[in-house]
């Protein structure tokens, strides 16, 4: 499929420059990025996907994830994407080092090249694409995000990354607006060297997880400067997007799952944001799974009433590895891991495990020699944005894919 990759690179070949700029309280400018795109079509469909990086060299590849790609393009022809949200862990399991690692080509151009694939990426960088090896280490490759925001200029051209930071729009012929926020999440609280930022015990401060005051641990900012020119950016752009008929937050690190918090940095900061702001999903990667999960009400702040959370934290980091912990629990107990709120412990409670309520929960696990991957496909018309977490599973002998769960979003009311 080389050729093909070839002969579709003119389409993308214009590298998005800055068409703004934002100033924060501190006096920091940063240029921003906005894609604006006016579609011919009453309805769409876009791509999550997420976690689909391979193996190191010499391998460059997976099972899982050719598997996954097989599907996602079988998928594709059915349902054809305008583009792809790529969230993350995009080279195991250093990144790459510049444009000309061999991994873009084996583990990306080769891998996604159906005519279907040939629409713009729109990538978010996790853990993985920036992980720094210590110093003297000798062999393996250092983690370069700055190398995938470069290759916008590079390879077949639909890598369309032009900064940490950055903003799509996709307005129908029938005047639906679809808003992305793309959010560095690495730059914002770390590569989890010492895992997810989670609070102190010894800190009362965090008996209350909105407390700003909270002392976290691990929390390691790439760029202190930036996290806070970001916070107050994303802030802004979520103010602005009132004339979003859906508005989605993009990241890797996962601020919600089905088993409670998981970044506590980002969610004591973005998720009282999205609430306020009417965001109707957030999607993330890291954990190689499918999962669908919103607040519980009873997670609020200290002095609140309860009151359910408004925005879906959809998980699709099923790319290309086994899900550690969903494998220890299958092989050990046949079962979900314990925390998520779709153990059977919590189904008298509506699945709800006081700090999220499990609507979904399905993992890249080793069992019975599968080798499956999935992702995620949304559909938007002017009545809803249709969710799919799509496997590689086969549970009829033709079947090239297996839509597991699906899930419709209302347009919001904020006009």
């Amino acid at each position: 499929m080389r050729i093909l990759v070839a002969a579709f690179s003119h389409i993308f070949s214009e590298v998005i420059g800055p068409n703004g700029s934002f100033t924060d309280s501190r006096g920091l400018t940063r240029d921003t990025f906005s894609i604006k795109i006016e579609l011919e079509s009453e309805k769409f469909n876009f791509i999550v996907l997420g976690d689909w990086g391979g193996l190191p060299p010499p391998t460059y590849t997976s099972d899982l994830q050719l598997n996954g790609a097989k599907a996602l393009m079988e998928y594709a022809k059915i349902n054809p994407p305008e583009y792809v949200i790529s969230i993350g862990d995009h080279f195991y399991y250093n990144g790459v080092e510049t444009v000309r690692d061999r991994a873009w080509e084996r583990t990306f151009e080769n891998v996604y090249d159906s005519q279907e694939m040939m629409v713009p990426w729109y990538p978010t960088m996790g853990n993985h694409d920036w992980l720094k090896l210590p110093e003297g280490t000798e062999g393996g490759q250092k983690g370069n995000g700055w190398a995938q925001i470069e290759y916008s200029a590079h390879g077949s051209g639909r890598w369309t990354q032009p900064d940490l930071f950055f903003t799509t729009e996709y307005t129908t012929s029938a005047g639906v607006k679809v808003k992305t926020i793309l959010v560095d999440t690495p730059t914002l609280t770390g590569e989890y060297r010492d895992g997810a930022p989670r609070p102190l015990h010894s800190d009362e401060n965090c008996e209350d997880p909105y407390n700003l005051d909270c002392e976290l641990r691990a929390l390691h900012p790439l760029d202190v400067d930036v996290a806070e020119w970001a916070w107050e950016w994303l802030d802004q752009e979520l103010a602005k997007s009132v004339d979003a008929d859906f508005l989605f937050v993009t990241g890797h690190y996962m601020i919600l799952d089905t088993g409670g918090i998981y970044d506590w940095e980002l969610f004591r900061r973005m998720e009282p944001l999205m609430e306020q702001y009417k965001v109707s999903a957030f999607f993330q990667g890291h954990k190689h799974t499918q999962e669908h999960a919103v607040r519980s009400p009873k997670l609020v702040p200290a002095g609140a009433e309860e009151s359910p959370g408004t925005v879906h934290f959809f998980t699709t980091g099923a790319g290309s590895l086994y899900d550690t912990e969903s494998t220890i629990f299958q092989q050990l107990t046949g079962g979900l891991p314990g925390r998520s709120g779709c153990h059977p412990r919590f189904e008298e409670n509506g699945n709800d495990n006081s700090r999220s309520v499990c609507n979904y929960y399905w993992a890249t696990t080793k069992k019975d020699g599968d080798a499956d991957s999935g992702f995620t496909s949304v559909n938007v018309d002017a009545e809803r944005a249709r969710v799919r977490f799509v496997t590689s599973e086969k549970i009829n002998e033709d079947d090239e894919f297996t839509v597991g769960y699906e899930f419709d979003i209302n347009p919001r009311n904020v006009k």
